[in-house]
Parts: structure tokens; C-alpha cells; sequence
């Protein structure tokens, strides 16, 4: 869905923003694993659209670091795009060029970190560019089955391009940023594969089992809005 039509449909009214300003009130800690999961992921995503909106974009690219004070307050705790994705989805795990947890000992968010991470949550966010994944919605009695669907429909798209004849394959730069969640490239390419139509996979597992080196090239990512 492009941003302009998920922006037409999407309650950033009145009615949405007194919707953001009760999750000051509520509890999240008798959620268990799946309802966080999917409560955050759909959290994301909504907190995204509405950055943008909110916040703006200059000349149609979208520039993450003006998003970093956008914040919502939920169960008495301030919460950034940021902190939801890299200290709840991914466990306290450090972004991307960052030497610290986004929380520290003491902090009361760390009750609601989930306790394993998983790494399909890159293809269920959304940051509103040409690039990431589209938005979507997730259920908590489904959000596992979801999450599969998401990243196969992103590899589908653009998330990979497999070039038999020059033996290199071109990925989304997510897993260059996120090594920590998907492990060393060879890895990476094997878990692929269960996310792959037949025509990707035939030609991934044959580059990957005739024993010769496979090279590996990130696409540059594209920050343009998705409208």
C-alpha cells in the first residue's frame, strides 16, 4: 500500500490522537509473547505513517534522524521508533552503528523486551520508503504465520536478485545492517531460501551447492517516500 492512499485511509484525526494518548494508560505486561509481538509490529507501523505525516520529508526522502524525538508515551514509559524496534522486536540489541543497548539496567522497559528475537520482524516493518517492506497488520494468534508471508513477499519484489552467470547475489542491505540477527552471509543465504518462489531458490541452492565461491553484493537502499 503507497503512502498517499494509506495516508487518506489512516485516522490521523482527532480520534487517532486521543487513541495515541490512552496508551499512556494501558498495561502490556500479562501480553504474552505473540500479543507484544504483534502489538509492536502494528505499533511500528502506524508510529511510521504518522512521523511522516507529522513530521515531514524533504524533498520526498526520508531522513530517520528527524524522526528521533517523535515518541509515544505507552504505560508511563516514552517509546521511539527506535526503542520499539531495536529494544523491544530485537530484544535490547544494539542499532546499527551504535555502541550501547537502547535500555540500560534499570529501566523499566526492559520488562516488556520479547525474549527471543526474531529476525523475520525486518520484513513485517515498514519505514515508508521505496525500499522496506509494505505496511501490514498482524494478529497475534497469526503473527508467526504473517511474518513468514511478509518475507516472502519482499523477496518476490526486490529484496533479491540472484545472477547465475556472474555467481553473485545482489541483497537488501537489511542484513548488512542487522549481521548481529541473521548471522555470517553463507548462513544467511541457506536461510533464504525457505523464503524463495522456486525459480529463486532453484538458482540460489545451485549456486550454493556446486562448491565454488558466491559472491555477495548489497543493493543500495532507496530512502525516496513511497507514496
Amino acid at each position: 500500500m503507497q503512502l498517499k492512499l494509506f495516508a487518506f485511509c489512516f485516522p490521523l484525526n482527532h480520534r487517532y490522537v486521543n487513541m495515541t494518548q490512552d496508551l499512556q494508560r494501558v498495561n502490556l505486561l500479562e501480553l504474552s509473547e505473540n500479543e507484544k509481538l504483534a502489538f509492536f509490529l502494528n505499533l511500528y507501523n502506524a508510529m511510521v505513517i504518522h512521523a511522516v505525516i507529522r513530521v515531514g520529508y524533504q524533498e520526498g526522502v526520508i531522513d530517520k534522524n528527524s524522526f528521533s524525538d517523535f515518541q509515544y508515551l505507552i504505560g508511563g514509559h516514552p517509546y521511539s521508533l527506535s526503542a520499539i524496534k531495536n529494544g523491544i522486536l530485537r530484544s535490547n540489541r544494539r542499532s546499527p552503528y551504535s555502541l550501547v543497548k537502547p535500555f540500560g539496567n534499570g529501566d523499566g522497559r526492559l520488562e516488556l523486551v520479547l525474549v527471543k528475537m526474531n529476525p523475520l520482524i525486518h520484513f513485517g516493518l515498514c519505514d515508508a520508503t521505496k525500499s522496506s517492506p509494505v505496511p501490514r497488520f498482524f494478529s497475534p494468534d497469526r503473527v508467526s504465520d504473517e511474518l513468514r508471508c511478509a518475507a516472502r513477499e519482499f523477496f518476490a519484489k526486490d529484496g533479491i536478485e540472484v545472477d547465475l552467470e556472474k555467481r553473485t547475489v545482489h541483497l537488501t542491505p537489511i542484513f548488512k545492517w542487522y549481521t548481529m540477527d541473521f548471522g555470517q552471509e553463507r548462513d544467511i543465504l541457506k536461510w533464504i531460501i525457505s523464503y524463495l518462489d522456486a525459480n529463486k531458490a532453484g538458482l540460489l541452492t545451485h549456486l550454493l551447492d556446486d562448491g565454488c565461491p558466491v559472491n555477495i553484493s548489497y543493493k543500495k537502499f532507496d530512502w525516496s517516500v513511497n507514496y
